[in-house]
């Protein structure tokens, strides 16, 4: 099996997958820091997210 040529790029939890408790850290807040960590790598390794998103 071969590696993707880039990380893969978090899922986006459904929003019926958050309870809306009020829960701190939310599953939401998980994905965005999982964002955030996946864009700081596409960025390392020279790729602009928003192009590797829309391509």
């Amino acid at each position: 099996m071969t590696e993707p040529p880039f990380p893969v790029p978090p899922q986006k939890p459904e929003p019926y997958e958050c309870c809306e408790r009020g829960c701190s850290p939310c599953i939401f807040d998980y994905y965005y820091d999982a964002l955030e960590r996946w864009e700081e790598r596409l960025r390392e390794l020279g790729v602009n997210p928003a192009d590797y998103l829309a391509g």
